[in-house]
């Protein structure tokens, strides 16, 4: 049985992948994760976008700067900064930046392999600086050719377009919010909206906050922080994440995360395959939509958390004095 050992991939690093003349930052590929999943960050220059396509995969995009323009079917919808769209497979779609600065977007995928695909048809970059070569004839040519291998159809009919689009939909301030032990977890996709491939949800961690040491059975788990600052442990190993940093753990890995700072940090979360929001759901206490603090975690709150986590495959690590 394969082991691989936790990813920690700084603000600096990364896979880069030429795109449509622009480059493209996976922080996870489907070596990285088990082929569960592969994360990616890009910028979308005003006015561009990709051609109407449909995909075997489930797909989400959360917005981190400016909006996208998205048509889903037979629906169009601009997401903004902080709001995020989750796209079921096979419904047609595509986006454009209609706004009037370069948007920057979160890509996240289940389960992976639209990493190969670009790295097939786009070629590796060996940072984002790096000068690009773009023929767009030839890189249509090599798109064309592959995307079948991939479960990615590149002309879908315009009837595809005329039927309800499998999507949901999360505006910044929106999206069930709850407080576990102290932190802010607002959900953005769950199983019922991804086909059970992947969870996706911010998290707002106080200073002070965060879980105690645990270890996943079932999901690989995934971090990319937004704002501030966390401290991971895996192991014996300590490692301080900034913004733009990603962090993935394997199914097995033992690990923890504090905010270790004076103010709080905002970081993105998933796990795959999706299950373990309920967890979140039935220890969380419910919080209104756009809630981001929380009270001081309760006696009563830490003991039903314990009491519910094996259920959904998880060990906490507590101390043991």
């Amino acid at each position: 049985m394969e082991t691989r050992q936790a990813l920690i991939v700084n603000d600096q690093q990364g896979t880069w992948i030429s795109w449509l003349g622009s480059p493209i930052r996976y922080t996870a590929l489907s070596t990285d994760t088990g082929g569960r999943y592969a994360f990616s960050t890009g910028r979308v220059p005003v006015g561009a976008g990709p051609k109407p396509h449909r995909h075997s995969f489930e797909e989400s995009f959360f917005v981190v700067r400016g909006e996208l323009s998205f048509t889903a079917g037979n629906e169009t919808v601009i997401v903004p900064a902080n709001g995020c769209i989750a796209i079921g497979a096979g419904t047609a779609h595509f986006f454009k930046n209609s706004g009037s600065v370069e948007a920057e977007v979160i890509v996240l995928v289940a389960p992976a392999g639209f990493d190969e695909f670009q790295a097939e048809v786009g070629g590796m970059l060996p940072g984002p600086d790096a000068p690009i070569s773009f023929d767009p004839p030839s890189f249509i040519a090599r798109m064309m050719s592959a995307a079948p291998k991939y479960g990615i159809d590149l002309n879908p009919p315009a009837s595809a377009f005329e039927q309800p689009p499998n999507i949901k939909v999360t505006m910044p301030s929106e999206g069930r919010t709850v407080a576990v032990v102290g932190d802010v977890y607002r959900f953005l996709a769950t199983a019922d909206d991804t086909n059970g491939k992947y969870a996706f949800w911010e998290a707002i961690v106080p200073p002070g906050g965060g879980p105690p040491p645990h270890v996943h059975s079932r999901e690989e788990e995934g971090f990319y922080i937004l704002e501030g600052e966390i401290t991971f442990q895996i192991g014996v190993d300590r490692v301080v994440a900034k913004a733009g940093t990603f962090a993935n753990m394997p199914v097995g890995t033992p690990h923890s995360f504090k905010n270790e700072s004076d103010k709080p940090a905002r970081m993105l979360i998933v796990v795959a395959p999706a299950g373990l929001e309920q967890m979140f759901f039935e220890v969380g206490v419910p919080l209104d939509d756009g809630a981001t603090t929380a009270l001081p975690p309760t006696k009563a709150e830490i003991e039903t958390l314990i009491e519910v986590a094996p259920r959904y495959g998880i060990e906490l690590r507590l101390p043991t004095h």
